[in-house]
């Protein structure tokens, strides 16, 4: 148990710096759902007032959704390196090691939730100062919640891409599934005000109930 926690510690961190040595990452990658926050709360913020708004202001419901969105996109399009790394002959390098197969799979699950915590701690401080608080144990429970979100929704991509092997199909297949749990959710908008129809819809999406909690 050791060694597999060891290996994939070593992939999983080999992982993270590459990405973190992209300087044109770290400014867009990072900053992206702060430029989201400051754009689209404003709109919020007029609505806030209405009958039905599950929130006390704009900043308290839009920042939990948008945390869950994050690690939902971030998440979802993981499998787009692994098509990468299958494709320079990394992935063949590696399985000739005496590393093991397991260590190298968490390894790369791991790389998306950890660095779409990196960002949503960006955007909870930014968010901070806009007004927007969160309990302690909500706080936690918040935590939890992105990082089972982010290693499923790794694990999915990454078999979405195995099966796919081509960006444009993995692309497709990411956002026709994507944007409706998105949508449906009440992430952008509260679903309390969609109608009848989409209310009922919106029971099954799963990203529902984890927004539900912080409103």
């Amino acid at each position: 148990m050791k060694r597999l926690l060891t290996e994939s510690w070593v992939i999983g961190k080999n992982e993270i710096l590459i990405q973190m040595r992209n300087p044109l990452w770290l400014f867009f990658g990072l900053f992206q759902p702060i430029v989201y926050l400051l754009l689209f709360s404003p709109f919020l913020s007029g609505i806030a007032n209405a009958p039905g708004f599950p929130a006390e202001n704009a900043i308290q419901f839009f920042v939990p959704g948008l945390l869950i969105l994050n690690i939902l996109f971030g998440s979802s399009f993981a499998g787009f390196g692994l098509i990468n790394q299958l494709r320079s002959g990394f992935i063949e390098r590696i399985r000739v090691t005496p590393i093991s197969r397991l260590a190298i799979v968490i390894g790369l699950i791991v790389r998306a939730p950890a660095v779409v915590l990196v960002q949503s701690s960006i955007l909870v401080i930014t968010a901070f100062f806009m007004g927007f608080r969160l309990s302690f144990w909500g706080a936690h429970i918040l935590v939890i919640l992105m990082i089972l979100i982010g290693l499923a929704m790794s694990s999915i991509s990454y078999t979405v891409a195995l099966l796919a092997k081509d960006e444009g199909t993995l692309a497709a297949i990411t956002n026709f599934f994507t944007l409706p749990l998105m949508l449906l959710s009440g992430i952008m908008l509260p679903i309390t005000f969609a109608p009848k129809l989409i209310r009922r819809i919106s029971v099954i999406d799963p990203f529902r109930y984890a927004v539900d909690p912080f409103l």
